[in-house]
């Protein structure tokens, strides 16, 4: 059943054409999978949370630490990110930071 249920096996014949060692593999990438789905969900929920944060800017007052998505997530800047032949340093957008808050 789990050839079916997670593996999107269609037939018998698919199945029967299966080994043991085959199958093992299968089954610890669909666990995998699950993981990484849970990864995803946390990551969200995290986000979520990160995004409704807000700082102090004044007396009593208050104003979100990310105004706009972009100063959230730079999706032009990820695109750029993966095309780059060389990785860049992890730590560069931090570095960044800090110099822009050191001017």
């Amino acid at each position: 059943m789990d050839c079916f249920r997670y593996f999107g096996f269609t037939s018998f014949d698919q199945v029967d054409q299966l080994t043991i060692a085959q199958y093992e593999i299968m089954a610890e990438a669909a666990r995998l999978k699950e993981v990484d789905k849970d990864y995803r969900n946390h990551l969200q929920a995290f986000l979520n949370f990160a995004v409704r944060a807000k700082k102090k800017a004044g007396k009593n007052k208050q104003k979100p630490v990310y105004p706009t998505f972009k100063r959230f997530y730079d999706y032009e800047d990820a695109i750029e990110q993966v095309k780059q032949k060389n990785k860049p340093d992890r730590f560069e957008k931090m570095k960044r930071l800090l110099r822009r808050r050191e001017s």
